[in-house]
């Protein structure tokens, strides 16, 4: 999970280097490629075969277009805001998650989480600042993308148990590219990126294949109660990689904020193992 947490940290920051010299559409398509061969390969290798009927299921077709929707939000975010802040801000996802299953799912939420969930988007709401002049782009960006990753993971709760792990990541990746091709109008200027933008972009799409798969591992291999935690390390690796190649420095409010989602995060997750050992809902 660590391992996971790093290499999607290196990920974000390749892809905000990426979109100073390329639009967000080119950024799209051309990581989305190579990791698309990448877990066709792997799905191919595993028995999970690409072209399945799978994909013409509901909730597939729904996590598809979450999927395209939120990277176009999360590479946006990543080119117009400070990567420890986009990060800062992902780290609400598992609160997001808790609130969209107890009010779309109806699972039960006691008190004490409630009482975490409000604290976390109080730190959310810290992070954003927002005031008379409203709110940066970059960050509503982040946020649309947290509430999309939390669409997808809860999407994926109701997804077919015929539609393998493997398939989901491929039929994902492929649909950011019909998303970024529909924004090529849109966005610009166009122009082919040098040999070292083609190689960030490529390191990019690796980085982001190689957290998927060790993601994967982390959740099959280990306890998940145990290893879930170990998510917000992405946020120790932003802030080294911000200070190290973006000289980026999070001011008070942000560190505040990030502390109050992350430690809203961590008892929400302590409370659900609680009451799961002793057999409550």
């Amino acid at each position: 999970m660590v391992l996971s947490m790093a290499t999607f940290a290196l990920g974000d920051a390749f892809v905000k280097m990426s979109s100073s010299t390329m639009s967000i559409s080119q950024v799209l398509i051309f990581m989305a490629i190579p990791g698309l061969i990448i877990f066709s390969a792997l799905a191919q290798r595993s028995g999970q075969t690409p072209f399945s009927r799978g994909f013409f299921e509901k909730p597939v077709i729904a996590r598809n277009c979450v999927e395209a929707v939120t990277a176009i939000c999360m590479v946006s975010a990543l080119s117009m805001a400070p990567l420890s802040l986009v990060i800062s801000i992902i780290q609400a996802v598992p609160l997001i998650v808790t609130l969209g299953a107890a009010v779309l799912l109806k699972e039960k939420v006691g008190p004490r989480r409630w009482f975490a969930l409000f604290a976390g988007f109080f730190g959310v709401m810290l992070m954003l600042r927002p005031d008379t002049s409203g709110i940066p782009i970059g960050a509503v960006f982040a946020l649309t993308a947290a509430f999309g990753l939390s669409a997808r993971d809860l999407i994926t709760r109701i997804m077919p148990q015929s539609v393998g792990t493997l398939q989901m990541a491929t039929w994902g990746t492929a649909a950011i590219i019909p998303a970024g091709l529909v924004l090529l109008p849109f966005t610009g200027p166009h122009e082919m990126p040098a040999l070292n933008g083609w190689l960030i972009v490529l390191c990019a799409s690796l980085a982001n294949a190689v957290g998927y798969y060790s993601i994967t591992a982390a959740m099959r291999l280990g306890d998940v109660s145990f290893v879930t935690p170990f998510r917000y390390t992405r946020l120790v690796f932003a802030l080294i990689i911000s200070a190290l190649f973006f000289y980026d420095r999070p001011d008070t409010l942000t560190l505040i904020g990030a502390a109050l989602v992350i430690g809203s995060g961590l008892f929400v997750m302590w409370r659900e193992r609680k009451l799961s050992v002793s057999g409550n809902t």
